[in-house]
């Protein structure tokens, strides 16, 4: 039996898949931590030079990043699985041809009857341009869609001696066209506590970066942009897969908001159960919707700043001289002296400054 995780409480697949997008949002204004925290690498991006770390402290913004280039290769991978996809797209357009579509045809068995009836007709005389009824009631972007399938058969049958799958290039678009859809999500993620080893070592470059406490704010105008999107991650052993709903999406021409919210439950809200201890909260935009041109979104007011156990000296100073001129609280983080916890230090940084990072002194070094 597979196995879901909202806030360390268990659910069943039946319950997740009765969650309305509009539940999800009441339950966690009801039920929102008073901080949020966030680990930063402190390191600069390569590509442009940005130091987004430096410009979360600097701006209290966080950058909404593309989930495709997180370390988890099946984090916000919608499944759609490609052949039930492109077995329920063919069956809706030969239906629509007038064939008598069996449920029990498999994408094959559909393919070869399709494509043997366009052949018969178009052998009899019958114009390509003809081959699909223009029906009244159509909506402008059914009329394209189909419009859009029969020019790519008519662009196979001029193939010379193709013996290919003449409905496959237009199915591969649609599904690349589907993915492309979800590639323009960005999001940022937040836990719930400033002392994972794990989470220092993974998302703070190793110790060297910080982590930012945000203190939850009363709902207001000033922040609904930030309620609406925030999301609690469900953690799971199962992938869920949504072809079928996207082939009904595909047959009306849009994305209604069942569609939409399938895609941020189970595909950018669901992770492996195996990382449960991240107990992870994610702020969700779709393109710049909740970001300004850099793709940064305000968040919540900063708390606190905590400096990393292995940071270099002249970046301690440098986050210490950004948290003094914005009046934001810091501290340093040190290894327990006799558990494997990561706790605060209860010194003044300032006190430490001189410490090197390398010092074998573990119990003092921040």
């Amino acid at each position: 039996m597979s196995e879901f995780y909202i806030r360390d409480c268990p659910f069943t697949e039946e319950q997740i898949a009765s969650i309305t997008q509009e539940q999800y949002i009441i339950q966690n204004l009801q039920k929102i931590p008073s901080f949020f925290y966030k680990y930063f690498p402190n390191t600069v991006d390569s590509d442009n030079g940005r130091n987004y770390s430096v410009e979360a402290l600097d701006s209290n913004t966080v950058f909404m990043q593309n989930p495709r280039l997180f370390d988890d290769p099946f984090d916000s991978l919608v499944l759609v699985d490609e052949l039930t996809y492109a077995t329920g797209i063919i069956k809706d357009f030969a239906r629509l041809y007038g064939i008598a579509v069996e449920e029990s045809w498999d994408y094959y068995k559909t393919a070869h009857e399709f494509g043997l009836k366009i052949y018969n007709d178009i052998k009899l005389g019958k114009s390509f341009d003809d081959l699909y009824e223009k029906c009244e009631d159509d909506t402008q972007i059914i009329r394209l869609k189909k419009e859009k399938f029969f020019l790519s058969l008519k662009n196979q049958l001029l193939i010379p001696n193709n013996n290919g799958d003449i409905f496959a290039p237009y199915i591969k678009g649609q599904y690349a066209e589907l993915y492309h859809a979800f590639d323009k999500f960005r999001m940022a993620c937040f836990t719930l506590t400033p002392f994972s080893i794990l989470m220092w070592s993974h998302y703070a470059d190793n110790h060297k970066g910080f982590c930012i406490e945000y203190e939850t704010s009363d709902f207001s105008d000033d922040n609904k942009h930030i309620y609406s999107n925030l999301y609690p991650v469900i953690y799971t052993d199962k992938r869920v897969d949504l072809a079928d709903i996207y082939i009904e999406s595909d047959k009306k021409g849009n994305y209604n908001a069942e569609q939409i919210w399938a895609a941020y439950k189970y595909g950018f809200l669901c992770k492996s159960i195996d990382w449960k201890y991240q107990k992870e909260w994610r702020l969700i935009s779709l393109d710049k919707m909740i970001t300004d041109d850099n793709n940064c979104c305000k968040f919540f007011k900063i708390k606190k700043v905590y400096l990393g156990n292995k940071m270099k000296k002249e970046e301690r100073e440098k986050k210490i001289s950004i948290c003094k001129s914005k009046g934001i609280p810091y501290a340093g983080v040190i290894i327990h002296p006799n558990k494997f916890e990561m706790i605060e230090c209860n010194q003044l940084c300032e006190n430490c400054i001189n410490l090197d990072s390398h010092t074998t002194d573990n119990e003092k070094r921040h």
